[in-house]
């Protein structure tokens, strides 16, 4: 049997997500429970997060936990040609200006910073870490030049009935090292080793 498309994996996997997000109600304090009993919490390291677009798992709980706990925060800010992205340092209800897609960020006088960890949105993803997003590839060229210049945790953000049996991968798609849904964290790197 072939493997499904890319496309038509999108168009389900953003129909099926709408109606996780629906019935899931408030994930947040499940979400922040799961970051923290996977990642190892030192403080005064850079975290990136994303502000939710449309129906996305909101991972704003899991900033203001880590902004209180002295953590530095930053937002993608999409910038130059399509697809690139950088980090803007921003604090949970610091000022945000209206982006590409109408998706806040912060604004241009924030400075540019490098996440040691960055919480990645989704349509799916699968038991390899495999992660289906919107087809732009902001987040592979990122996560790949984020990754050429030192480590970098890239942390999805769900809900469990996201998971799906496989994601098609290509050679520039870039792993997930772990996923939190409000079921908890799964980490990739344990499942390759």
């Amino acid at each position: 049997m072939a493997m499904q498309s890319k496309t038509d994996l999108r168009r389900e996997a953003a129909a099926a997500r709408e109606t996780l997000a629906r019935a899931a109600g408030d994930i947040g304090a499940r979400l922040v429970t799961g970051f923290a009993s996977a990642i190892l919490l030192k403080p005064c390291r850079v975290v990136a997060g994303y502000h939710p677009f449309r129906d996305e798992a909101d991972p704003m709980p899991i900033l203001r936990f880590l902004a209180s706990s002295g953590w530095q925060c930053a937002l993608p800010v999409p910038v130059g040609a399509p697809g690139d992205l950088v980090f803007r340092s921003w604090k949970p209800g610091g000022p945000l200006v209206a982006g590409r897609y109408s998706i806040p960020h912060p604004p241009e006088t924030n400075d540019v910073v490098r996440p040691d960890i960055v919480l990645v949105p989704l349509l799916a993803y699968d038991g390899a870490g495999q992660r289906l997003g919107y087809g732009a590839g902001y987040y592979d060229r990122a996560l790949a030049f984020l990754r050429r210049t030192g480590p970098v945790l890239a942390v999805g953000i769900a809900y469990a009935g996201q998971r799906v049996a496989s994601v098609p991968a290509q050679a520039h798609d870039e792993r997930l090292d772990m996923v939190v849904t409000e079921q908890g964290a799964v980490d990739f790197r344990k499942a390759a080793s």
